[in-house]
């Protein structure tokens, strides 16, 4: 085995979108991470041929897979197979492990796991199911198993009691979509580092949509994280420092992301997004192993809020390999 770590990344379309160009910006930060911590990088990339690509790593026996693996045949729900095949191979991999990142992808599957274990998180249907729809409430149409908010914008949210609403809902393909109660109040993304048992929770940013009109929808879609040109972009923002008045709620935060990290079996790094609703009661919206680390990433700002280097939070995840 040699002393060469491997950063893999799923390979990049001819023409890639601002969300899956960022991929590169993490292949960046972490090569540099990697040598300041003195290590030797190789970037390799897989694509649709994954024997093939993968492969040759059985030969190379890096010291272990960096894997930034976001997507497997363009599919973030196949994310599990890259760490299947490295285990079956024996290859050291940071991040979630397949069981981990097949149950958290698959976000229904992950909320009927969390409500079996009493975790709070919003009610959720079929789009088949408009039946079971409160018209008290508002709700959000959202995809199973994409990340990056892809597919997603405010118009996904509606009321119920709109005319015209259950022949809209069943032009969604209840295989790739879901209905989930649209939660109105505060939302936190929780970043931590460690393994089941041990457990490094960084400061926890507030989500602030600045300047929003009443009638707009408060959501983290696409526009909001990508699109620079948008009024999203532009007064959506995280602020850190506002739960100091609410150490209470902050405490529920922790105990909240640390639930979820023990009941998925999560290591290495992952982030909780979550609502917290009117009653005070934080309700997870969905959790995101091997999260997005590019240096304007919502995770490596909760690290640097924490008084950690670049370097020091990949040492981090790096830590957690034998676990």
């Amino acid at each position: 085995m040699s002393n060469t770590v491997i950063i893999l990344h799923n390979r990049l379309s001819d023409n890639p979108t601002p969300d899956e160009q960022d991929v590169m910006d993490q292949v960046k930060l972490v090569g540099d991470a990697l040598g300041e911590l003195g290590y030797e990088s190789q970037v390799c990339d897989v694509g649709t041929d994954l024997y093939g690509d993968l492969f040759p790593l059985t030969v190379k026996r890096p010291s272990f897979i960096f894997n930034l693996v976001e997507s497997v045949l363009e599919k973030t729900a196949l994310l599990h197979i890259v760490p299947s095949i490295l285990s079956a191979w024996k290859i050291p991999y940071t991040g979630a492990g397949e069981e981990s990142l097949y149950l958290t992808t698959r976000k229904t599957l992950a909320k009927k796991i969390m409500r079996n274990y009493g975790i709070p998180t919003p009610e959720w249907f079929s789009p088949l199911e408009s039946e079971l729809l409160d018209r008290c409430n508002k709700y959000i149409v959202k995809p199973i198993a994409e990340e990056g908010s892809a597919g997603l914008d405010e118009h996904h949210v509606f009321d119920p009691s709109v005319p015209g609403i259950t022949t809209w809902l069943k032009s969604f393909d209840p295989g790739a979509y879901f209905v989930e109660e649209y939660i109105e109040g505060r939302e936190f993304n929780i970043s931590v580092t460690g393994y089941p048992g041990r457990y490094d929770i960084y400061p926890i940013p507030e989500m602030i949509f600045s300047d929003y009109p009443p009638e707009k929808a408060k959501i983290l879609g696409y526009r909001s994280k990508w699109d620079e040109d948008s009024f999203e972009y532009k007064h959506t923002f995280r602020q850190f420092g506002t739960l100091k008045q609410t150490p209470e709620l902050e405490h529920k935060l922790k105990d909240t992301a640390i639930a979820c990290g023990n009941i998925f079996g999560l290591s290495g790094y992952f982030r909780v997004d979550v609502r917290v609703s009117h009653d005070n009661l934080p309700m997870v919206l969905e959790i995101n192993a091997n999260p997005c680390i590019a240096p304007d990433s919502g995770f490596v700002a909760a690290g640097r809020q924490a008084g950690l280097s670049i370097q020091e939070i990949i040492g981090q995840i790096i830590a957690c390999l034998n676990h």
